[in-house]
């Protein structure tokens, strides 16, 4: 059921382009609200100025029914509440010139960015030279990061890499979760700079120093569109020495600092097991679970001298939400609950993460944040930083991670998705730490799959395509944290569907 309806535009706007309402009605789903009649309406006017040669953008603020002047309505409201069909709809709003806007790129067709982690002496330059090595019909960029006046690996390098490397930006002037993060933004625009000025770059790769967590690298991408725009991260790769990883994992810590080697196991997309022949077997197996006991997903590779094979560090998407809705996100955890009648099964695999800390002379904003939400009026989407509760003061390499999935058919309610989000990003102590979202929602009244995923104190969001005609409306959700409380989580995604 639809409703057919004519625009009439206030006169204090002064249009400088005639339109014919009486030629254009207007075709609205009954289902429709009054936001999704202003945007068809802004679409309607962009359109129509550009093809009379004078492009102009609308930003419509009150939009009524001509037959009640006097009743602005709620862009939250369903159009057939206030609207029958021959009716008009009044509206007011900003006229201004049309900006042109370059169409996003799509995902897969932006520069993969990989972070390799891991500490001083695990291989992260042996690797990167045989990955170049290997790569010969690839132009990769470095972008290296180094802790210290010095750049120590950069003496260290062989020559081939240069020669290899499209672009090598060395980087000296402090840790990557302060002052490093101005530098990487910079390096990473330069390098966007060149591609643009016609050169050719196929991948990036950023190798970050010993001490580098690499939750802030994650929050750079996460949080700077002017990058996001041309780079996708890819994954992080963690390089573990396996015969000095536990000793690194067991470091104490002070208060309020975080214990790197754990943040990157914790964080990492894939773990390269590196120099496996310097331990016994029973060392191999000892040291490879206690990797699951802190990353129980990312994929461990075994290596010796850092050889894998290439296709393993190549297009793994982690980070891309598009893919999320062509993968099983719920096998990423520990247990699924499938909620069908009120009754839930079990099932999956995975957890990992830990809280993000940081150095006391550190600058960097570290807040926690919270969710923004769907509706509230016209224009608004629901965003802003993810919470990540409250971390414990001990030691960081707590092994109290856990993750679990909710697979629910149905629809979600946009006003309780967004009082939800804003709950999580406030989550009592008591409630356990959050570090990690991935979520595929399908949203009451619209068309899209949305998809949502949030590291530590940012998110992001967008719509993945449209659900088929058809299509069952089935919701997935997974939480990575730590001590997190399952039923109290569990009940709160339950309450925000449509009763």
């Amino acid at each position: 059921m639809s409703i057919s309806l004519k625009v009439w535009f206030h006169p204090s706007m002064r249009l400088p382009v005639q339109i014919d309402a009486e030629a254009n009605p207007f075709t609205v789903p009954a289902s429709a609200t009054v936001v999704d009649l202003m945007d068809m309406c802004e679409e309607f006017f962009e359109k129509h100025t550009a093809e009379a040669g004078t492009p102009l953008e609308l930003q419509i603020n009150v939009l009524w029914n001509t037959k009640d002047h006097k009743k602005a309505l709620n862009p939250n409201e369903k159009v057939s509440q206030h609207f029958a069909s021959g009716d008009s709809f009044g509206v007011y709003g900003d006229v201004q010139p049309a900006i042109f806007r370059e169409p996003p790129k799509p995902e897969e067709e932006k520069v993969p960015v990989t972070i390799l982690t891991g500490f001083l002496g695990s291989g992260k330059t042996t690797l990167l030279n045989y990955i170049l090595q290997e790569q010969k019909e690839k132009k990769i960029a470095i972008i290296e990061n180094e802790f210290g006046e010095i750049s120590i690996d950069d003496a260290l390098l062989k020559q081939e890499k240069k020669q290899l490397a499209e672009k090598i930006v060395v980087m000296d002037n402090g840790c990557m979760c302060c002052t490093i993060r101005g530098d990487l933004a910079k390096g990473l625009q330069e390098i966007i700079g060149d591609i643009k000025a016609g050169g050719t770059i196929d991948a990036i790769m950023i190798e970050t120093t010993g001490m580098a967590d690499p939750v802030p690298i994650v929050r750079t991408f996460m949080s700077s569109p002017e990058i996001t725009n041309d780079l996708r991260l890819d994954a992080v790769v963690a390089m573990a020495d396996a015969k000095n990883l536990p000793g690194r994992l067991d470091d104490k810590v002070e208060a309020g600092k975080v214990n790197e080697a754990y943040q990157q196991i914790a964080f990492a997309d894939k773990i390269i097991l590196n120099k496996l022949d310097l331990i016994t077997t029973e060392q191999a197996i000892a040291v490879k679970d206690r990797i699951r006991e802190i990353n129980k997903y990312a994929k461990v590779l075994p290596a010796i001298k850092g050889r894998v094979r290439m296709d393993e560090l190549a297009n793994i998407r982690a980070h891309d939400m598009a893919n999320f809705v062509n993968e099983d996100i719920e096998k990423e955890a520990e247990s699924t609950v499938v909620i069908e009648d009120g009754h839930g099964g079990h099932g999956g695999h995975e957890g990992h993460g830990d809280g993000h800390g940081h150095d006391e002379n550190c600058t960097e904003d570290h807040g926690h944040g919270g969710h923004g939400g769907h509706g509230g009026g016209h224009g608004s989407t629901h965003s802003g930083g993810h919470g990540h509760g409250h971390g414990s003061k001990d030691n960081r390499h707590d092994v109290r991670v856990n993750s679990f999935a909710i697979v629910k058919e149905g629809e979600i309610v946009p006003r309780k998705l967004s009082m939800w989000m804003q709950m999580l990003g406030q989550l009592p102590e008591e409630k356990g730490t959050i570090f990690r979202i991935k979520a595929i929602l399908a949203i009451k009244d619209h068309p899209f799959k949305h998809v949502f995923h949030a590291v530590m104190d940012v998110s992001d969001e967008d719509d993945a395509g449209p659900w088929a005609e058809g299509e069952k409306k089935i919701n997935k959700i997974v939480f990575i944290g730590k001590s997190m409380d399952e039923p109290f989580l569990r009940k709160g995604f339950e309450a925000i569907f449509e009763d």
